[in-house]
């Protein structure tokens, strides 16, 4: 089973609200390159653990 960033649930991540970029983009990490925000793919996530992770449940789901 592959290792996937919990980033839905983190308090840094904000989700994708346009319809266009919803269908790649799951939503954007405020933290990962501070000051710039990183869209996060729906297919792939972000690589490993970010480091950044706050919020409830697991860092990474497996």
């Amino acid at each position: 089973m592959a290792t996937i960033p919990n980033c839905a649930k983190c308090n840094n991540f904000v989700p994708a609200t346009d319809p266009h970029i919803s269908k790649v983009y799951s939503g954007q990490c405020t933290k990962l390159e501070w000051p710039y925000n990183i869209n996060i793919p729906k297919v792939d996530g972000i690589e490993g653990e970010c480091g950044y992770y706050e919020g409830s449940g697991p860092a990474i789901l497996k």
